[in-house]
């Protein structure tokens, strides 16, 4: 099957690796593209569109004349044609940036790693061209996509970006910034991400979701011809199977509106803004914080790193008062309980994982005297929790602990699901959270006596347990 992007006769080794890459990515996605939009619309569609992306130069512009020839050949079109035509497109590029975000992420990450080891310019020379084969030589593609593409990420490598923290640290030390001033900016570093509503924000749920098991399967799909040493255009088996997957997720991504068929509420608005924190963000925050720790270490290992909390959020969505007739006291207060909602969410399901995790033993280890007592203390106001899993978890201190933990969270989130309806908490005597600070208390009494005991197994048995048979 032809390509829009390149000819299957251009060789793979006259192209830097990582441009190899791109292209070939651009190739399997055009590809999935125009199976499917033959299958749901026929070959005529599918040339009609080459025709009209041929009416484009390279850099994505049309002269007078094929910007006539294009209007000719979309006046030939009925309504139901432009509109097929209009997605189709919409689509074509929506994929292209999905190669776009992933080529770019590794590009950052081979620069992250270079300025891990060392801080140098990167210029073309850098780049794995053949020996033979100059940057300036290199042939060019007739796709659109990666003509655009491949010049942009060809100017970006010119110069190495300092935005990143293995790059900052070396610098300011080699610029001999007093190590008192970092630490004192460590200190009061502040960082609040606002959220905030967005007119133009409303792509669908689900169309993001699909977009991120496109984003999936690629990745899944690079590391089975990493693994297996393919080239581009040879698959085994497992990659043909990614491919098809493929294929159907762009086809249901085809037959999916792409826009609400309702008028989004201000909760919705609330919905949307928060999705990049609960699906990004509160994963993503931590993995900023210990990338942080790390090259701070690396170049200034005398210097404390932030506060964990050093970056915070906020969010305008529901409670902005800027003439919205929409968004009333009420409105506010449900949002303030979905926020605290989203959270709980995720320290429910974190707290899970912990219970899957922790399968130390009393066998093997030990535990310090804070956390026994605090069993005790459980036992008595949980009755329910220790009667269901006291057997099971009986020489299992941190899973019987974290079901106590788990407990608290739930009792927490029904009660906010009440406060939400407006409606008075059943159980109002349930022990539960009544500030973020006495779940942390409990989390670090978990930490506490892991970092201890790491080290000292044997000393705290027979001095406290002796006579202590309340649980196990």
């Amino acid at each position: 099957m032809g390509s829009l992007l390149y000819s299957s006769s251009q060789s793979a080794d006259i192209y830097p690796v990582s441009e190899l890459f791109l292209r070939h990515r651009l190739q399997v996605v055009e590809e999935l593209w125009e199976s499917v939009l033959r299958q749901e619309c026929g070959q005529n569609m599918v040339e009609l569109l080459r025709q009209l992306r041929d009416l484009c130069s390279p850099e994505g512009q049309a002269t007078n004349d094929q910007a006539s020839s294009a209007v000719k050949l979309i006046e030939q079109l009925n309504i139901n044609e432009a509109i097929r035509a209009a997605r189709a497109f919409a689509l074509y590029f929506q994929l292209i940036n999905i190669i776009e975000q992933e080529y770019e992420q590794r590009q950052q990450l081979s620069r992250y790693e270079a300025d891990t080891e060392e801080i140098e310019p990167e210029t073309p020379s850098n780049v794995n061209y053949s020996s033979n084969q100059r940057e300036d030589d290199a042939p060019v593609s007739k796709g659109l996509a990666a003509d655009l593409l491949r010049k942009s990420f060809l100017e970006k490598a010119q110069v190495k970006p300092k935005g990143t923290f293995a790059a900052l640290f070396p610098y300011l030390f080699k610029l001999n910034v007093p190590p008192q001033q970092i630490q004192r900016l460590i200190a009061h570093l502040d960082v609040r991400l606002v959220f905030t509503a967005h007119p133009t924000e409303i792509v669908r749920h689900t169309i993001r979701d699909k977009q991120r098991q496109v984003v999936q399967l690629l990745q899944k799909l690079d590391a089975l011809e990493n693994h297996s040493g393919t080239t581009p255009g040879a698959y085994p088996w497992e990659a043909a199977d990614v491919r098809e997957q493929l294929l159907e997720e762009i086809r249901l991504w085809w037959r999916t509106d792409e826009l609400h068929q309702f008028k989004p509420t201000v909760l919705d608005e609330v919905d949307y803004a928060l999705h990049y924190f609960q699906e990004v963000l509160f994963d993503g925050i931590p993995q900023l914080y210990k990338r942080f720790k790390h090259t701070l270490s690396n170049t200034f290992p005398w210097l404390e790193p932030p506060s964990k909390n050093f970056c915070s959020f906020g969010s305008w969505v529901g409670s902005d008062r800027d003439g919205n007739p929409s968004v009333t006291p009420e409105i506010t207060w449900q949002t303030a309980c979905y926020q605290r909602k989203m959270v709980l969410g995720r320290y429910i399901q974190s707290v899970k994982n912990l219970i899957e995790l922790l399968s130390v033993s009393m066998h093997w280890s030990d535990v310090l005297p804070d956390l026994l007592e605090s069993l005790e203390l459980d036992q008595s106001q949980l009755s329910e929790v220790y009667d269901a899993l006291a057997l099971r978890y009986r020489q299992e201190p941190y899973r019987l602990k974290l079901a106590y933990v788990l407990k608290r969270l739930e009792n927490t989130s029904d009660r906010n699901l009440a406060l939400y309806n407006r409606e008075t908490p059943k159980n109002q005597d349930s022990p539960l959270y009544r500030s973020g600070g006495d779940f942390l208390a409990e989390l670090r009494m978990i930490q506490r006596n892991l970092t201890e005991n790491r080290f000292k197994l044997s000393r705290i048995r027979k001095s406290y347990l002796s006579g202590r048979n309340f649980w196990f």
